[in-house]
């Protein structure tokens, strides 16, 4: 297995974090497939090829702990690259 943590402290509130969690996710899901559930205030996200992913919204914070199987490591970087580029661009008031 490998893991894939990314983190974002946001000037955000916790609805506003919970509905940038499921922007995140929704835009993952048409990138890459896969579903999402919530588990309480956070999500779960998996994809048949060996993704598993919890999603904490919090207030003043987003964190993403990918777990990849095998088959799925290759895909890290893409994974990295796109929550990276959605927390940015809410960041950046895209």
């Amino acid at each position: 297995m490998s893991n894939l943590r990314v983190c974002r402290e946001l000037d955000v509130d916790e609805s506003e974090c919970q509905a940038l969690a499921v922007e995140l996710l929704d835009k993952l899901v048409n990138k890459f497939g896969g579903k999402y559930q919530a588990d309480g205030s956070n999500y779960r996200y998996k994809h048949t090829a060996g993704v598993n992913a919890l999603v904490e919204p919090k207030a003043g914070e987003l964190t993403v702990d990918v777990k990849l199987g095998m088959m799925t490591r290759a895909l890290a970087p893409q994974l990295e690259k796109e929550m990276n580029r959605v927390l940015d661009d809410h960041l950046n008031g895209a």
